[in-house]
């Protein structure tokens, strides 16, 4: 199975540049490379998706580069981006690229061979390169007509005059205001004085039908440039908002030069990326192209790209509760990381587990069959989570978090987890805190009223009432009697205890 039919299958395929499924099939193994942005010391669920592009070019005989961006970092990719961001210092892109260099490494690879992978770093190449001979060798290659038709490029630019328009259908919404409390105050003049009441209400109408069509056109305008799909608006000052510096403007020139660079010392030809990358990498193809035609040379160069990764409902895929959720195991732990998959919608799962995993076409329909006959058990999803956990982390951090994922539902072993992962497991109850200092003298029954701030229960009485009827327990054990010692119950990694009031509801209490 070619490149192209396998992404395709697993729907990961978006679009190619003619003669690119021909340049694959005659001329393996060829070099592709994925260009990452080092603005993080993690990667993230979203960047794996294109790392899968590489694993797979790699698996179908290809080698792989990895370029990570040191020096395009410095600058930021204003694709899909509705601001100009932050720019980084160099000390802080070296620290990032080791970290996104180490996770690479668990996907790719690296192994002396014609498909042997590689990373490199677009700093090493221009550190030294001047901004006159930027201009000069590479600059005046391409048009700012053809810079200005790429949609990175326009969308900021529509998004700048769009702020305009919004600026100034406020403005006059402001001034209609002020002709509306102007009018109404001459109606009620005329009202007092017996004046021509009706040609004064009239001219009330007409300033609030004006108010009426501004205030319409100004929401339509926040709709269609402000508001992206997680409905949340886009404001602030005009600088930190809209329009696109010429910092941000000229990074499809140095991406593309990436592609030039790589093409004349590697002899990378194909360029792949997210489908929102689609004008960078082909900036690169036709800069290549022309300083080809310059030179008087043969170049060939080519652009594949995959899907974004979205959900069942259009939105981004990604994003936990939490926030991002990230390769590394000190941003994202494997339990949260774990979970992520395995609460993925069953909508949402069948393209997942193609995307993310490498099961065979035959492995992933068994098991969506398997998953239709019974969907309350989640194989699915347990395979998905299972697989990329795996992958990601390692076999034991992948064990510890199916381990930790049974604990709330009556399995597992509490005194097996660690702190971290105990916080982890219980991160959505009610935590109290109480003095170590007093568990010898406390009952049950007292500390789970009085002594944990009637939290737990409102009063003794109700304390012991379930307590007599083993409706609770510490650390999974039962409550004996309300006059149990809880001095008795070994502690969770030296200062917890996880108390259980009937079927689901958990306290943890620390120990201080």
């Amino acid at each position: 199975m070619s490149l192209i039919e396998e992404l395709t299958w697993r729907g990961m395929y978006h679009d190619a540049m003619p003669g690119t499924a021909e340049h694959l099939a005659t001329h393996a193994p060829i070099t592709g490379y994925i260009g990452f942005d080092p603005t993080a010391a993690s990667l993230h669920i979203g960047n794996l998706a294109t790392i899968m592009l590489l694993v797979h070019l790699q698996r179908a005989g290809h080698r792989p580069v990895a370029l990570v961006g040191g020096a395009t970092g410095m600058i930021g990719d204003p694709s899909g981006k509705s601001a100009e961001r932050n720019l980084l210092d160099e000390a802080t892109l070296r620290h990032n690229q080791a970290g996104i260099q180490a996770q690479l490494e668990k996907f790719l690879d690296f192994s002396e061979g014609p498909t042997g992978a590689l990373v490199v770093n677009n700093y090493d190449w221009f550190k030294n390169f001047g901004f006159l001979e930027f201009l000069r060798e590479v600059g005046k290659n391409l048009t700012v007509n053809y810079m200005m038709s790429k949609d990175s490029v326009k969308n900021r630019i529509s998004r700048s005059q769009s702020f305009e328009t919004t600026q100034g259908l406020s403005s006059a919404l402001f001034d209609r205001a002020n002709v509306l409390d102007e009018r109404l105050q001459e109606l009620e003049i005329a009202v007092q004085n017996g004046g021509d009441v009706n040609y004064a209400l009239f001219k009330v109408k007409s300033s609030r039908t004006e108010m009426k069509n501004l205030s319409a056109s100004l929401q339509k305008n926040v709709d269609s440039n402000f508001t992206p799909p997680d409905g949340s608006l886009i404001f602030g000052s005009q600088e930190s908002t809209v329009g696109i510096s010429y910092t941000e403007f000229s990074y499809q020139l140095l991406q593309g030069y990436d592609f030039v660079h790589l093409n004349k010392t590697l002899g990378c030809t194909l360029q792949m990326g997210a489908s929102d990358q689609w004008g960078n990498i082909t900036t690169g193809t036709e800069l290549i192209r022309r300083l080809a035609n310059a030179e008087g040379r043969d170049a060939k160069a080519y652009a594949l790209t995959g899907q974004l990764i979205t959900k069942a409902d259009g939105t981004k895929y990604g994003k936990s509760e939490t926030g991002t959720v990230w390769l590394d195991p000190a941003l994202t732990s494997p339990y949260q990381f774990y979970q992520f998959f395995l609460n993925a919608a069953d909508a949402d799962a069948p393209r997942l587990i193609r995307v993310f995993t490498l099961l065979s076409q035959a492995e992933i329909e068994q098991l969506e069959a398997e998953h239709a006959a019974a969907p309350h058990l989640r194989i699915l999803q347990k395979a998905l989570a299972q697989d990329v956990t795996t992958r990601v982390h390692s076999t034991a951090a992948c064990e510890a978090a199916i381990a930790a994922s049974q604990v709330l539902f009556g399995g597992g072993d509490l005194a097996s987890l660690d702190e971290a992962t105990l916080l982890d497991v219980f991160a959505g109850v009610p935590r109290l805190r109480v003095l170590r200092d007093e568990l010898p003298d406390l009952t049950a029954a007292t500390f789970l009223s009085d002594t944990t701030l009637h939290k737990i229960f409102p009063s003794k009485g109700e304390a012991k009432k379930m307590i007599q009827a083993g409706g609770v327990s510490i650390n999974r054990e039962k409550v004996p009697s309300p006059d149990a010692s809880v001095a008795a119950f070994s502690h969770l990694a030296g200062k917890y205890l996880v108390v259980q009031k009937g079927k689901k509801n958990y306290f943890l209490v620390e120990l201080v």
